[in-house]
């Protein structure tokens, strides 16, 4: 434990805080002629997606903050079926408003109280969206900062507030901002603001530097770490800007170890972007990261950051999408190579496109120059990364090191996992993560492994009976799956830690 109020330096050190924001209207409005605008695949019943993520939440306040349970048990105890909650969201009766599971209506709601950041932030999101003066005068004149959080975030003026006989769309939905991942990650007690990929999700990252310059880091908001452009971007030709320009995704950022940091180079992490990341990670002195790890893959919708590939689970094992590791990779092309040698003497026409992994090392304080190329060395993938952090950084035996494939890596069910984010797991402890309960084979590859395999439900029920959360060891936790997966994303992906305890 530490004295910090805010501060990562692992992936799996115990959780104390984490921010997270629950399924929200904004995914009931998408239609399949907006999938591609909002990064969705397909229609996701809101309903079932909210009881589903109720599991998520009930699951987080019994191992962060398990005095919060009795809300949530007291209210479903005295509402009959049809009055039970759909989603433990701000603004209803069985909110269980915790200080360490912190939603992000909530926090905006508390900083919307301060006027000049209120009247800041909706002047920038009506700036942003291209919103009339009209728009934005009504959104000043909101008073109730709890149903003004609501609005910025879904979009939608409700009649009560506008005066008219139904309600507004306003804004688009941000049926992405669940994935509160990719809003920022910390790196020990700095944060580092993401500059979305897309237009889908900037309204997150401007509602996400509010949250951060107000609330999170209001008493230091040198603790707040942006990476932008050059300011000369503007003057190059678009080709050019599109070369140069900057975007960042909690995704591909793991704190894995107190000097290493690991950062993707993806769909939705430029390369600029990263170039810029380990400049500005090195020069600051004390944040102590004398290692950035570089995972360059292929831009793949399926596999749009480094965290839908591999998570770590213990300080020895680890979640992987055996088509990005190196091992197997070789000895498919091996395969498809003697095969085509035969067939068609073009050895090189399937090749599996791999991963590169770069290394970059901080230079001595003496000879540090910010401006300058840093000594780095290429691994051979990603596989051998993970075995690395394990060896080299948690000295653990090499013997020891466990590898754990999505499906089992077996054909057809390593892809049809991972593309429900078997590989997307977030450990609330060392060796207690949380999966998807639809993906069998990944389930069977960690009992195979010595993990225990339980269901939230199942689990309630031993917390119900006095079970303590903290007793439970090398344990994989599955949620209920079935429109949660919909939307693209897993646990890891739907949570954004901000403490946890430091590993000894």
């Amino acid at each position: 434990m530490h004295d910090k109020q805010y501060y990562v330096e692992s992936e799996i050190g115990t959780l104390r805080k984490l921010i997270i924001h629950s399924p929200d209207g904004g995914i009931g409005k998408i239609i399949p002629s907006t999938f591609s605008d909002n990064l969705y695949d397909d229609i996701v019943y809101l309903k079932s997606m909210q009881k589903e993520y109720n599991h998520y939440v009930k699951l987080l306040l019994y191992f962060l903050d398990p005095e919060k349970i009795k809300y949530i048990r007291e209210y479903q105890a005295s509402a009959d079926e049809k009055s039970k909650p759909y989603c433990f969201i701000p603004g209803k009766k069985e909110y269980f408003n915790s200080d360490k599971v912190l939603e992000v209506q909530h926090i905006l709601e508390q900083i919307l109280k301060d006027e000049k950041v209120k009247l800041r932030l909706i002047s920038a999101i009506c700036s942003y969206e291209e919103s009339s003066h009209k728009t934005q005068q009504q959104l000043e004149a909101i008073t109730d900062t709890a149903l003004l959080a609501k609005i910025l975030i879904s979009g939608i003026l409700p009649k009560t507030a506008s005066g008219l006989q139904e309600d507004q769309y306003i804004f688009p939905p941000i049926p992405n901002f669940i994935f509160t991942r990719d809003i920022g990650i910390m790196i020990k007690d700095y944060i580092l603001l993401s500059r979305m990929a897309t237009n889908a999700r900037k309204r997150e990252s401007l509602i996400t530097k509010f949250l951060a310059l107000y609330f999170l880091f209001k008493e230091d908001a040198g603790k707040v770490i942006e990476v932008i452009e050059d300011s000369d971007f503007f003057l190059y030709e678009e080709v050019e800007r599109k070369a140069r320009i900057i975007s960042i995704e909690g995704g591909d950022i793991m704190m894995v170890h107190p000097t290493h940091l690991i950062v993707g180079c993806s769909e939705r992490t430029s390369s600029n972007a990263v170039n810029e990341i380990i400049h500005t990670i090195f020069s600051i002195k004390d944040l102590g990261i004398e290692k950035i790890s570089v995972v360059k893959i292929a831009k793949n919708r399926a596999q749009m950051h480094i965290d839908t590939i591999f998570t770590q689970v213990k300080r020895n094992v680890w979640v992987l999408y055996g088509r990005y590791s190196e091992n197997i990779i070789a000895a498919e092309n091996k395969v498809k190579q003697t095969y085509l040698r035969q067939l068609m003497h073009h050895p090189d026409l399937i090749a599996i496109e791999e991963p590169e992994v770069l290394q970059f090392y901080k230079p001595a304080e003496e000879n540090y120059q910010p401006d300058k190329d840093y000594s780095f060395k290429k691994l051979s993938g990603i596989e051998e990364l993970l075995k690395q952090v394990s060896i080299e950084n948690y000295n653990c035996s090499s013997k020891d090191v466990k590898i754990i494939y999505s499906g089992g890596n077996e054909f057809p069910h390593d892809d049809r996992e991972q593309w429900t984010d078997s590989c997307n797991v977030v450990a609330l402890k060392e060796g207690v993560v949380i999966g998807y309960d639809r993906n069998d084979f990944t389930a069977n590859s960690f009992r195979k492994e010595g993990f225990e395999v339980i269901t939230t439900s199942a689990l309630f029920e031993k917390f119900e009976k006095g079970l303590d959360p903290q007793s439970i060891k090398d344990t994989l936790i599955l949620l209920p799956s079935a429109e949660l997966s919909r939307a693209r994303g897993g646990s890891h992906c739907m949570s954004m830690p901000l403490l946890r305890d430091i590993l000894v």
